[in-house]
């Protein structure tokens, strides 16, 4: 159970990290160099370190996940 709680709260952190890094990477081109690349980082870099971490916790779900699959499988043989 605790690996599927920690997969669904990787990809939902990837998903929301991810589009808060495009968004603010898209920032000033959008608004036609009204916003500069500088008050940009201030949301690329918060949305990139998102989504590395929530990318870190999905694996360790994943793994998690999977680990306990095979211990299924070999309880049951």
């Amino acid at each position: 159970m605790l690996g599927k709680i920690l997969l669904i709260l990787g990809i939902l952190g990837m998903l929301l990290g991810g589009a808060v890094l495009v968004v603010s990477a898209l920032l000033p081109v959008l608004t036609d160099g009204r916003t500069s690349t500088d008050e940009a980082l201030l949301g690329i870099i918060p949305g990139a370190l998102l989504l590395m971490g929530s990318f870190i916790l999905a694996v360790a779900g994943l793994v998690v996940v999977i680990m306990k699959r095979k211990k299924k499988v070999v309880v049951a043989s």
